[in-house]
């Protein structure tokens, strides 16, 4: 298997970032943007507060959106779906450099106890 060419976040980094930084999915360069890469209704049942959904297979609205050097971070649903992993890695061959995944997804996330968000983001 190649090496991947994004990192990978843990709970409490991510956790951490979003206590210091609230992410800024507008702006196509400047602060970070977290992405849930599920489909529409997974991210409507639930997702990380101050998220955005583009859903994995859309990875061309990432180029409309975002600089390439827009720091990304992307989630899915758990650490045995591939959707993150599968983004990631297609962002980082568009020329994405600043490309991280947190891999282990909302499972971990809500076992955590961390908030969870429903519903479409603002």
């Amino acid at each position: 298997m190649a090496e991947k060419d994004f990192e990978t976040l843990s709970k409490e980094v991510l956790r951490e970032r979003l206590n210091s930084e609230q992410p800024d999915n507008e702006d196509p360069r400047s602060g970070y943007a977290l992405v849930n890469v599920l489909g529409e209704d997974a991210f409507r049942e639930q997702h990380i507060p101050g998220s955005i959904n583009i859903p994995k297979g859309e990875e061309g609205e990432f180029e409309r959106r975002f600089e390439k050097d827009k720091e990304i971070i992307v989630y899915c649903a758990s650490p045995d779906c591939d959707a993150s992993p599968t983004v990631a890695r297609e962002l980082a061959d568009r020329g994405f450099d600043n490309v991280r995944d947190y891999e282990a997804g909302m499972s971990e996330w809500k076992e955590a106890g961390y908030p969870v968000e429903s519903g479409r983001a603002a």
